[in-house]
């Protein structure tokens, strides 16, 4: 049944792995393999069977619901945890920042972003009973994945531009005027450093949605979970 094995791979090779996929995957795979076996009991061809069964489903979109059902209470306690650790190291990363005014509020507010993220994820790790734990809600995976790339793609302008940026204003004369570029000791460098550095920090929004769609998937519930709407 190799051929039809690869024919069915073919049919899914465009969608995300996922719950509903990967049954939907093996209940068409089966269905093929039992036409096969019905056509040749009927005294067919083995090969002239597996190319009817491969003729009779050569598409699986209408199949495909974009909509998955995830267990929402679950996957956001998972999403809030990895945000607080993210905040955190964000935080002690940007300590030497303060060195600048720029650099203290931006500390700052990783610091009370952390707190509150912390508090946020203590609330829903003290909610444990199983109507909550098992309440689901329903999201489009394949435009999770979609919007994942392009908060990817306008942080990469983003960062370009800011980097473009901070060279016109700190070096723009130097550059126009074909001059010398001169850094005035090891503080000065690292004020230049600094200047470049903090729009990284902005870092944290692409990665917490690069993960959203793994945590939709992970905690994707089942037809047969028995879960609460």
């Amino acid at each position: 049944m190799e051929r039809l094995h690869k024919h069915v791979d073919q049919l899914f090779a465009k969608y995300k792995s996922s719950k509903q996929v990967r049954e939907l995957k093996r209940e068409i795979l089966s269905n093929l393999e039992a036409k096969v076996a019905d056509l040749t009991a009927g005294g067919l061809a083995y090969n002239e069977a597996i190319d009817i069964a491969k003729r009779s489903i050569t598409s699986i979109d209408d199949l495909i619901d974009d909509q998955t059902r995830v267990y929402v209470n679950q996957m956001t306690a998972e999403l809030v945890q990895k945000g607080l650790l993210y905040f955190l190291i964000a935080w002690i990363v940007t300590m030497p920042f303060r060195i600048v005014g720029s650099g203290i509020l931006l500390n700052e507010l990783l610091l009370l972003g952390s707190i509150v993220l912390g508090i946020v994820y203590l609330v829903l790790r003290l909610k444990k009973q199983d109507m909550y734990l098992r309440r689901t809600a329903t999201f489009d995976v394949q435009a999770a994945f979609r919007r994942r790339k392009l908060v990817w793609a306008i942080w990469v302008v983003f960062i370009t531009v800011s980097i473009l940026y901070n060279t016109a204003m700190l070096f723009g004369s130097n550059i126009w005027f074909q001059t010398q570029v001169k850094i005035a000791g090891p503080y000065h460098f690292a004020m230049l450093g600094i200047q470049y550095a903090l729009p990284f920090v902005s870092l944290l929004i692409p990665i917490l949605f690069h993960i959203v769609p793994g945590l939709m998937m992970k905690y994707e519930a089942g037809e047969y979970d028995g879960y609460e709407a």
